[in-house]
């Protein structure tokens, strides 16, 4: 067999080997970046009536590392906002073949103080300021090919914002695919920007309307007769605002069959005049209504009046 035949089988059978590998449908772990790829070549020949052989030199090729990421909120639709703090929980996921750590950052669309991140350190998937530590300076611990890590976006109570947008991106470098950072790869080789850029956007809206206010009447009766003629009914009124309000103001007719006992008005505990004066309530002859003015979120305010039945 001659040289060339030897050269022309060998090469055949690697063919069919690979093509018998890709029909198995068996996938290939991707190489780790950094992983150094060596390879050295041999010739043997006949001379003088021997068989001789030799080694070329040896080549060695750092695998590059690929700058990819994925990330994923858990859970759909809009997020409402109310009085406590709203941890919106995300999936970070190293889709790179080396080990990469990424900076993270969280942003409101149209109002409110940017949320802070925080790590999901027992993976529970609810947020526990005891125990789940926050992003510092917004970069994330280094993680191995594939690893995840939960995050949580924290929006403050009282947030009024259209919507929450969250970005993560390869510390390393991002960018167009295929751009390449020399030298900047696990174990000294290049990295090179993969399919995703290396960054991963998410976008989640934002409903206020989980945060409108409460407004809860209650009544009670006393006297001696009890709910008969001159039986008196004292009516609270308790406000609750999960969320922020402007120009609120708590407002009640007086119901028929009975009239305003004068004086009764409160806010609060405090008793407020009858008259529409410098106070922020009053009675003027038909019902009562009392001005909050601009409420903080997470607050409750009560207004109490008292009737007489006729």
């Amino acid at each position: 067999m001659t040289t060339k035949d030897a050269i022309g089988r060998a090469v055949a059978s690697l063919v069919l080997a690979g093509a018998a590998l890709l029909g198995s449908g068996v996938a290939q772990a991707e190489t780790r970046a950094g992983t150094p790829i060596v390879n050295t070549a041999g010739l043997r020949y006949q001379a003088d009536g021997e068989t001789r052989a030799l080694e070329s030199n040896t080549v060695t090729l750092l695998v590059a590392e690929r700058l990819d990421v994925r990330l994923l909120r858990e859970g759909d639709g809009p997020v409402g906002l109310a009085a406590d703090t709203a941890a919106i929980p995300f999936v970070l996921t190293n889709a790179t073949n080396g080990s990469e750590s990424f900076a993270v950052t969280a942003t409101l669309v149209a109002g409110g103080i940017a949320p802070l991140l925080a790590i999901d350190s027992d993976g529970d998937g609810r947020y526990d300021p005891a125990h789940d530590i926050a992003v510092a300076d917004g970069a994330t611990p280094v993680l191995a090919p594939g690893a995840t890590l939960r995050l949580f976006a924290l929006v403050a109570a009282g947030t009024v914002a259209d919507s929450l947008v969250v970005t993560a991106r390869a510390a390393t470098g991002s960018g167009r695919a295929g751009s390449a950072f020399d030298g900047r790869g696990d174990g000294g080789g290049d990295a090179v920007v993969g399919p995703t850029g290396a960054a991963a956007t998410v976008t989640v809206p934002l409903r206020t309307g989980a945060a409108d206010p409460v407004l809860i009447k209650t009544q009670s009766v006393t006297g001696a007769d009890g709910a008969r003629r001159g039986g008196i009914i004292t009516y609270t009124l308790e406000a609750r605002f999960p969320g922020s309000a402007r120009a609120a103001v708590i407002a009640d007719l007086i119901p028929a069959g009975t009239r305003f006992v004068p004086g009764s008005l409160r806010f609060d505990d405090a008793v407020l005049t009858d008259a529409a004066d410098a106070d922020p309530g009053g009675f003027d002859g038909r019902g009562i209504a009392v001005a909050l003015g601009d409420v903080a979120a997470a607050s409750t305010h009560v207004v109490q009046f008292k009737t007489q039945i006729q």
